[in-house]
């Protein structure tokens, strides 16, 4: 189908990451978690515009009907269209908007099942986003909730693909459920972690305001070069936040089976990317610096891909090298704690 193709053609323009590890998914798992991610991106660039409220939820209801039809509808489809381009500023992703009849047509293309399950879970998204439009992130609950909405949902809907595909069991798949939520906010923890200097000045706020205030920071003063030693305290905060998370996405991988390797290494190398990238953020100030992006090499990605494939069906090594690197985020939280400013995180973990 020559819209599937154009809608691969264009996952790496939208992210070369995710691009790069969904090709390890059988068939047609791969294709149906692609055109997910696809959506869900046109939901996430609504939720980014700066298109007002009222305007934001008539979009994500346009959208999210389009596609929610028997059949597709052109002209429907291409009103729709029309309506996200006259409303949202948008760079890279005006493309994708433009790409919406070819996403439709293949999401069509896929069974029932399938498309009943994406589309729950991306009113669930647009719902979420809609109410922290509203609705500031204080706490670090307020985040885990903010981030359920983002990506718990996406860990939800990726466990069902792999059920309606008959690649786990019904038993499985209601065990995996909770691990499934927990990894998909590990994963979106460490994006709201690392993009603060670039979140900020676009008026995209993520990181809680009590443990900001709790070092006498806002979100005007974050930024401030000369409140860098309060600002790592808080980001030693938002790490130690996110340790608890990590465990689960080991913990759904290992659960996996076995023989199916190419579902492991999807989850094994965007997993151990986030534990590398959360140990490139220990006692790293350049978080904080807009012009700076603190990301992992080239060269860590490489033994990422390798380890994951020699490594993918082994739970014992899988175990031994989550442990040796969570050592190393936990050795690098010890240390920034012995610094001034620092207070045990663990008390405040429930604010």
């Amino acid at each position: 189908m020559k819209e599937l193709q154009r809608c691969w053609d264009i996952l790496p323009r939208v992210s070369r990451s995710f691009a790069l590890a969904i090709r390890l998914l059988p068939a047609p798992v791969s294709d149906q978690t692609m055109l997910a991610y696809l959506i869900y991106r046109l939901i996430d660039t609504v939720e980014d515009s700066h298109a007002k409220l009222a305007v934001k939820k008539k979009l994500f209801a346009a959208l999210l009907d389009s596609l929610a039809r028997t059949r597709a509808r052109p002209e429907e489809l291409e009103r729709v269209r029309a309506f996200m381009r006259s409303q949202i500023d948008c760079t890279y992703e005006g493309e994708l908007i433009e790409r919406l009849p070819d996403v439709a047509v293949a999401f069509y293309a896929q069974p029932p099942r399938v498309r009943k399950a994406t589309l729950r879970w991306g009113r669930e998204m647009a719902r979420g986003m809609l109410y922290f439009q509203k609705r500031p992130i204080r706490t670090f609950a307020d985040q885990s909730k903010y981030a359920y909405y983002v990506a718990g949902v996406v860990g939800y809907l990726f466990n069902d693909l792999l059920y309606i595909n008959r690649i786990i069991s019904s038993r499985l798949h209601r065990q995996l459920k909770a691990r499934a939520k927990r990894f998909g906010l590990a994963l979106q923890k460490v994006n709201i972690l690392r993009d603060v200097a670039h979140d900020v000045p676009q008026g995209r706020r993520y990181w809680p305001v009590r443990v900001m205030e709790h070092y006498e920071l806002n979100y005007d003063t974050l930024l401030v070069r000369q409140n860098r030693q309060k600002a790592m305290a808080v980001l030693r905060e938002e790490i130690d936040d996110a340790m608890d998370y990590l465990h689960a996405g080991i913990q759904y991988v290992t659960a996996l089976p076995k023989d199916q390797l190419g579902v492991r290494l999807f989850c094994l190398i965007p997993l151990f990317m986030a534990i590398e990238s959360y140990l490139a953020c220990v006692n790293n100030s350049d978080v904080f610096d807009g012009q700076k992006t603190v990301k992992i090499t080239r060269e860590q990605v490489g033994e990422i891909i390798l380890r994951s494939n020699l490594w993918g069906g082994e739970d014992r090594r899988l175990m031994a090298w989550y442990e040796s690197r969570m050592g190393a985020v936990r050795a690098g939280l010890k240390a920034m704690e012995a610094m001034p400013q620092m207070a045990p995180a663990r008390s405040r973990r429930k604010q």
